[in-house]
């Protein structure tokens, strides 16, 4: 009995102990399958705030895939800005990737800042003030301040050596110069080293645009969007929308009908190189422009041309890639090369585009005249070179040598190289992973573009391009975009620069409410529903018809193929084109307009009892002037470039004559120092050589001056090495008057 009872106690203590575990078990099950309910009316709270958050979802969809009817910038930023509780509240994205290198650029901007900052603090204390110039800085102030300018120009460098930005370098530039002013002071022998040093930063000229305390702002707003992790929006981040939104509408309609990859690429190549015509401002310094301020101006440099070309590839889901040589010190001097990596049965093959040249690297037997008698005549490039074959094959680059010019690139230089991809401080953020997730919209009730709307490749994972990539015969090594990220650095700390850049495109002329007018006829006064307060529903009121800013509107639905319509890309470009006989009076009647104006200024002021005086009465006519003539310098801007794009619209349409009749225009050729010229002239012999009419294209393109003319030399060559000759052809003449303005 005994030994029995000493069998049974350890088998009922751990079946007891058994029943104990799983009792705690069904506890906390039941704990884990039954949340707390807090009760109906905080059911209703959270359910009514997902409707909010949802209506703000559609609200900013609707602004940006609509932004030719918000040439207001700011209508887009507050609607972004007013999602940032609902993206705080959204599920992580698990294809977001934290990235150790723009933690070290959001920290150097943020070191940068502090010493700007410091630097501006020491600056303020020489300022002349009630105590006397300069009575605040203390002789140790006067011993830091070149340490910090050597740090603050230290820092300056370590940033630019990736960016090679020319805002940047000016800062540097600055703060060299401001050191050297006060080492100077403190070598005087007379007066204590804090009093020359202030009086060395009085006399110093600082721009209030551009001062110590501008670049620790900006500074501090780039560290914040270098942090990707970070859960709320800036208003910087609408710039990835427009450049996104705007790139996949137009890859679209421009990558043609063929489902082949490397033909979709080359279409979308020649696009980009019509619609952005490189710019001849490099003396100038030049603002950079972002990839949505390039497509909307039509101007960029070579590096920014690509840039937009590379963003279409990846709307269209094609990887691509700056070429650099493997040895960043030899980066000046090397060509903008794009490789597009293109997927095939024995492997990707990565093939060459030249940004600054308009064309593809021609491979196997180089460029051929097209023999479809169906289709444009003119140059086709059956073969595009591959960067293996090019690292090979240094015939393939001779063929772009001019007389007295070789091309600057030899196969050795392509043996191993660097591959740069378009990364930035947008598409690799945490927050662009949950848009392109959460804001897909289907509306049954909205009207336009936004009623079923599947955004763009906002975001993109440089893991997955580096690892497509690395596998490419030749690439040595896969690093960020830097490069391309100058533009958001410039713009971040003097966003004065970008406004001045969007001047023209958010002027705003009077257009008649169906838009069929031209924008000076009187009769585009239409009676239109008053929305004055009070009225009646229904009720009409004489008033002035709508006004629009003709070319930011005309060019976005240019983006969007909607060419010829009512509502299309050419009826609100029409109202932009200001007739010559409008600009003409407005110049002729100045004086008189001037004589008006100070008469009406004198006899108000007189009714007052403060009459002007001469001195300023000469202020006031001067300022009248100048900003009647910035407002016709605004109107021919206005005019000649809607005139560019109305070229372009009929380019598209494959309309030649009416392309002709445009890029030809005298005005569009001449005015404005001609800054459309090499742009039309490229389209004009582009249109010819299609044509077949190859003696007249041949002489356009030599032509061709600036940053166009090796691309026109260069097709010119190889019309003349194809044996391109019309049938019938005669000799092009030897100068081919513009013909008159068709105002």
């Amino acid at each position: 009995m005994q030994r029995l009872s000493r069998s049974v106690r350890p088998r009922f203590v751990s079946v007891l102990f058994l029943l104990v575990l799983a009792a705690a078990g069904g506890m906390s099950l039941s704990c884990r399958k039954e949340p707390a309910d807090f009760g109906a009316g905080q059911r209703a709270q959270k359910k009514e705030a997902e409707l909010q958050n949802k209506a703000l979802l559609e609200q900013f969809v609707l602004s940006v895939e609509e932004l030719e009817n918000h040439a207001d910038q700011a209508y887009p930023e507050n609607a972004l800005l007013r999602l940032n509780p609902w993206l705080e509240s959204c599920a992580a994205s698990r294809d977001f990737r934290p990235d150790a290198e723009y933690d070290e650029r959001a920290e150097a901007f943020l070191r940068l800042s502090r010493t700007a900052d410091e630097i501006q603090n020491l600056c303020d204390r020489a300022a002349p003030g009630g105590e006397g110039e300069g009575a605040r800085l203390t002789e140790e102030d006067a011993k830091l301040l070149p340490e910090k300018l050597d740090l603050f120009i230290g820092e300056i460098d370590g940033l630019n050596a990736f960016y090679r930005s020319a805002l940047l370098k000016r800062y540097g530039a600055m703060a060299a110069d401001l050191k050297k002013a006060v080492s100077e002071a403190g070598a005087f022998q007379f007066g204590g080293r804090a009093k020359m040093a202030a009086s060395a930063i009085g006399r110093f000229s600082f721009n209030p645009l551009m001062n110590f305390r501008v670049i620790s702002d900006g500074a501090a707003r780039l560290a914040e969007l270098y942090r990707l992790d970070r859960r709320s929006f800036l208003a910087e981040d609408v710039s990835n929308f427009k450049s996104s939104i705007w790139e996949r509408n137009l890859a679209v309609w421009a990558k043609g009908d063929s489902t082949d990859p490397l033909e979709e690429a080359k279409s979308l190549f020649r696009w980009t190189c019509d619609i952005v015509a490189l710019s001849d401002e490099a003396s100038a310094e030049p603002i950079p422009r972002q990839a949505w301020q390039t497509l909307l101006t039509s101007q960029g440099t070579p590096l920014e041309r690509a840039a937009v070309f590379m963003g279409l590839l990846r709307q269209i889901g094609i990887t691509s890639f700056l070429v650099r040589p493997a040895d960043p010190a030899r980066d000046d001097g090397f060509p903008v090369l794009v490789a597009a990596v293109i997927p095939a049965d024995e492997g990707s093959e990565a093939f060459l585009f030249l940004p600054e040249y308009g064309i593809p690297v021609p491979g196997g037997e180089g460029p051929a005249l097209a023999d479809d008698p169906a289709s444009p005549r003119g140059l086709t490039f059956p073969a595009i070179a591959t960067l293996s074959q090019a690292s090979r094959d240094d015939a393939l680059w001779r063929r772009l040598d001019l007389d007295g010019r070789p091309f600057p690139l030899t196969a050795a230089d392509l043996q191993s190289v660097r591959a740069v991809v378009p990364t930035d401080m947008f598409n690799m953020s945490h927050r662009m992973w949950i848009m392109m997730r959460e804001s897909v919209i289907e509306r049954t009730d909205a009207q336009g573009d936004a009623a079923s709307f599947v955004p763009p490749l906002l975001a993109m994972s440089f893991e997955s391009a580096k690892n497509e990539i690395a596998s490419l015969p030749c690439v040595a090594s896969v690093e960020q975009g830097w490069v391309f990220q100058t533009p958001e650095v410039e713009q971040a700390i003097l966003p004065v620069e970008s406004q001045i850049l969007l001047m023209p495109y958010l002027y705003e002329v009077p257009a008649s409410a169906s838009l069929s007018m031209r924008a000076d006829d009187e009769s585009s006064k239409k009676y239109a529903p008053s929305e004055g307060a009070g009225s009646d529903p229904g009720e009409t009121a004489s008033t002035e018809s709508k006004m629009i800013s003709p070319l930011w509107e005309g060019k976005i639905l240019f983006f969007k193929g909607r060419f010829d319509t009512e509502s299309g890309a050419a009826n609100r470009l029409q109202q932009g084109r200001v007739p010559d006989r409008l600009l003409k009076q407005a110049t002729y009647g100045l004086e008189a307009q001037l004589g008006e104006y100070l008469e009406q200024v004198q006899k108000s002021q007189g009714e007052s009892g403060k009459p002007l005086s001469e001195e300023e009465l000469r202020a006031a006519a001067a300022q009248f002037v100048g900003q009647a003539r910035q407002d016709l310098g605004m109107k021919l801007f206005l005019k000649v470039t809607a005139r560019f794009y109305l070229g372009l619209v009929s380019y598209a349409l494959r309309n030649d004559n009416a392309a002709l009749s445009h890029f030809e225009d005298a005005d569009l050729l001449d005015k404005l120092g001609g800054i459309w010229r090499s742009a039309a002239l490229t389209l004009i012999a582009e249109i010819y050589e299609s044509r077949g009419e190859f003696a007249r294209a041949r002489k356009i393109y030599g032509r061709l001056e600036g940053a166009a003319a090796p691309s026109g030399k260069i097709r010119a060559k190889w019309l003349d090495e194809a044996g391109a000759t019309g049938a019938g052809e005669e000799p092009a003449p030897s100068e081919e008057p513009a013909p008159e303005s068709g105002e």
